[in-house]
């Protein structure tokens, strides 16, 4: 594979070596967003088993996910997915959805969740219907990060000549 690069121009495989280290940084940031809501769960379970439930503290292990997404959301939108594609071809643009409100409107849904988990008489039924709600986010959360990352795919397989021919 390194061969590819000795073919191309003089800065093309900087370029390539950039975005990837780059697209590995906000992938980097999926595996601990994905990590933190398994432990997340696990927690929660536990909980669950003993017929504990500890809302502020739950509350409190949401905020955490929220600032972790508040990163990744920000990092995103600052350099995105998408920027090295743009830099070698402006015109790829076009093709970039707007996650910007997506990403808002989740943080003020987790946000509210949160502070509701932390009053003190929080207004769920019971502690499964927290983790309902808890687990229609998370599902929320994944289909819209498979939603990113396949878009970031599609992206990348336009934009880079097949190599095979």
């Amino acid at each position: 594979m390194k061969h590819r690069d000795r073919m191309q121009p003089e800065g093309v495989g900087e370029a390539k070596k950039k975005s990837h280290k780059h697209l590995q940084y906000l992938l980097d940031g999926h595996e601990q967003i994905l990590l933190h809501i398994k432990e997340l769960n696990h927690w929660w379970s536990e909980l669950d088993e003993r017929g504990l439930p500890k809302y502020g503290e739950m509350g409190t292990r949401v905020e955490g996910l929220r600032d972790l997404l508040s990163k990744h959301f920000h990092d995103e939108e600052q350099e995105g997915y998408f920027k090295p594609l743009m830099d070698e071809s402006p015109g790829f643009c076009i093709m970039v959805p707007d996650f910007q409100k997506k990403h808002k409107e989740f943080l003020m849904r987790l946000d509210d969740f949160g502070a509701r988990l932390k009053q003190s008489e929080p207004p769920f039924q019971n502690w499964n219907e927290a983790l309902q709600e808890l687990q229609r986010l998370l599902a929320e959360l994944r289909v819209h990060e498979n939603e990113e990352i396949q878009h970031v795919r599609e992206a990348f397989e336009k934009a880079a000549p097949d190599q095979s021919k």
